[in-house]
Order: C-alpha cells, then structure tokens, then sequence
C-alpha cells in the first residue's frame, strides 16, 4: 500500500536522513581518530563529548588554579594568562596581556629567562626566577616551561609557582639548625675555660692554704687568661647579636691604618710566640681612611688570629700598602689552608672550613670581620696560598689625601 505524503513532511524526512548520515559519518570519523572528541559509554548509551565542549571546564580549571598560566609567543610575549598570574604581579589581567614576559622580571634575570624562552620552544625545563611585583616586592618564583602548538604556531605553556612560603620554611629549618649547631659550640668552647678556670680556682686554694706564693701568682695567672678567654667568646657573642639586630654602629674617624695594624700585630705578638708563627709586618705610614678604630682593630685581630690558630707554627706575613685609590691588608699564613669550596663560605656566620673542626672555635671571627670590612664600605676576600696556607685579603677606600688630615 503506498503512502501519499505531503511535500512539507518528504522535505523533514529528506533532513532527517541528512542529519542522521551526518551523525553517522560524525561517528566514524571520531571512531577512527580523525576528530578530537571521547566516547562515553553509559547505561543511556553512548555520549560524544568534542574538544570544543571540553573548552569551557579546562579554562574553568586553570583559572582556578593557585598557580599562575601563561602561554608564551617564541619571542616571550605573553599571550594569555590566568587571574593568579596577573595577582603575583599585583595588575589588572588586560594589562599583562600583549606585554614582554621580561618586563615582569629584574635586570638581572633577563638573561636567564630569556635562555629558558629559547629551550623552552624545544624541551621542558624549568627554573627559579624572580617576579617583580607593581608594588615593588620581589616574589621568589618557578617557572615550569613546555613547548606547545597553539594552532599551527610553535609556543611555550608556562606554570608559574610562588616559592615564598617554601623558602620561609626552608629559612626557619635553616635557621633552627644553625641555633642547634650554634649551641653546641658555644657550649663546648665555653665549657673548656670554665673548666680550667675551676681548676686553677681549686689549685689557688691549697696553694694558699700552703703558704706557697709562687704557686699563688702561677695559678692566678693562668685563672686570668681563662678568664679574659671567656670575656672574648662573650663578646664576639654580643657582637654577632648587634650585627644581626643592626645596632652596631660606628664610630667614624680619620685615622692611620698603618698604627691600627701595627697595635694588632703587637697585641698578638705573645699569642704567636707560643703557637711558634713569627709575625712578618710590612705596614707603611701615612696609609689613611675613615674608620671605627675600635672595630677594625677587632676585625683585623680577627683575620690575624685565625692565621695564627692554622698557621702550622710557620711564619705569618702581613702587609699593609695602597694601590689604586684603596688600601689592601694581606694576611698570609703557611698552615693547613682552606679548599676551595669553603672560600666563598668561610666568613658566613658559625661557618668553619671542611678541615677545622679539629681546632675548636666558635666559627665567628671571620664572620665578624666580614660584617666590619662590609660597614666600612670595604670588601674582604679568601684565596688560597700558592704552596700551601691562605690569604686573607682586605680593601678599604682611601681618603682623599693621604697624609692622615682628612675631614672627620
């Protein structure tokens, strides 16, 4: 029996028909992985979902994300970015659209960045880079660089992570430990004269209760140099707590470095002596700058010393000269040395070289004379000695004429 149907309802069958060998070939083609889209089976059969419906939920993710997104032009310029990108740098999103990625970051970074870009087009890779905030803060960051394809265009998706938190931690952790490690020495080295002063107390007592004065003024002696021994650590103590607190403040004046090496020298004339160093000077007069005499003297008593305590019972040379407008003091010692991966550490605060841990201390001299050195406007430096020992070089800035009658 034949169907007569109306022109209207051939023409909705007719694209129906259409629709559906649509769908079909539709079907096919994401069957065969000529269309990006997923297949989910499910108990109301099948579901397609395209790339195209995937869009909105990935966007939705990575602008949720607390780390910052940015896509990247091969040239570095920023091409999108997610709102918590755009609050690191403390700007309105539109305005770090279409900007140089090297904008963002300080001078000196620039290469490094610019280095990772380049790889960054190739291959993963990463590094800690510096963000520079609208407000002026500096936030540690990771950029996690990968190249991608952003319709036909080679481009680079970067993830962008804020390290501030996990240096805090990695400072506080550092810091607990150089407390623990701090506490350790400073007992041990403060136990050692405290024991002996105990000692010579005791000695001190039956001497006098014997009557025998020459054994009094010995055991006095030596219960004195315990003493002043401990009056050292604390000060160097109470210095370390000015210097990390600010509140070392100098006293500033023109003087003669020549006589403030010269008085250190003589200072620790004795303590050479016993450890078998001959003390070597070499200091012309007239060598003049502004200092805090009571304070360089430390400092430089402070380099002298730590020759002495490594010097192997060898001659110790120090030289005092000017040469291109600064004055250089060279400390140079015959002993154990320093290996080269502890002279860039050595005058870090309780830090002490890979071979001393032998010669006690509480790793602070250097430390101190570093901060010194630094306030006066100088710069102290550590070389290994050609032969064998160390040297200890520092530069201070001359005044203007050298014949001691600068301005104070």
């Amino acid at each position: 029996m034949k169907t007569n149907l109306k022109p209207s309802v051939r023409l909705e069958l007719e694209e129906l028909r259409q629709r559906l060998q649509e769908a079909e070939e539709t079907l096919d083609a994401i069957r065969n992985g000529e269309v990006d889209a997923l297949v989910v089976a499910g108990p109301a059969g099948e579901k397609v979902f395209t790339l195209e419906g995937a869009e909105h939920p990935y966007r939705v993710l990575v602008e949720s994300m607390n780390e910052g997104a940015i896509s990247l032009s091969r040239e570095g310029i920023i091409l999108y970015c997610n709102s918590s990108f755009a609050r690191m740098l403390g700007i309105p999103l539109d305005q770090a659209m279409s900007r140089d990625v090297s904008e963002f970051v300080p001078a000196e970074d620039r290469d490094m960045l610019r280095k990772l870009i380049k790889q960054g087009i190739r291959e993963s890779v990463r590094g800690e880079m510096t963000l520079l905030s609208s407000s002026g803060v500096f936030l540690p960051t990771q950029f996690s660089l990968n190249p991608v394809d952003l319709e036909g265009r080679p481009s680079i998706g970067v993830i962008v992570t804020d390290l501030s938190e996990r240096k805090r931690n990695a400072q506080a952790e550092a810091a607990v430990r150089m407390r623990d490690e701090f506490l350790a020495i400073a007992s041990h080295e403060l136990r050692t004269p405290l024991s002996t002063l105990v000692l010579r107390l005791g000695l001190l007592d039956r001497h006098a209760a014997a009557g025998d004065l020459d054994q009094v003024k010995s055991s006095v002696s030596r219960a004195k140099d315990q003493t002043e021994r401990m009056r050292r650590l604390v000060d160097r103590l109470l210095d370390v707590s000015q210097l990390a607190s600010g509140r070392l403040q100098l006293e500033m004046a023109t003087g003669d470095l020549g006589e403030v090496v010269r008085e250190v020298v003589e200072r620790f004339s004795e303590d050479a002596s016993h450890a078998k160093c001959e003390l070597r000077l070499n200091a012309g007069r007239g060598v003049a700058a502004r200092v805090d005499k009571f304070r360089l003297d430390e400092a430089i008593g402070n380099v002298i010393s730590n020759a002495i305590k490594y010097g192997a019972g060898k001659p110790i040379g120090i030289e005092l000269k000017a040469r291109d407008g600064k004055a250089m003091l060279v400390v140079e010692d015959r002993g154990i040395g320093i290996p080269t991966e502890d002279l860039s550490r050595i005058f870090g605060r309780f830090e002490r070289t890979t071979i001393s841990n032998n010669y006690g201390g509480l790793g602070l001299g250097l430390y101190i004379a570093h901060q010194v050195v630094e306030q006066h406007d100088g710069t102290i430096r550590a070389e290994s000695r050609a032969g064998g020992g160390a040297r200890i070089v520092i530069e201070l800035p001359l005044i203007a004429n050298a014949d001691g009658k600068g301005k104070d």
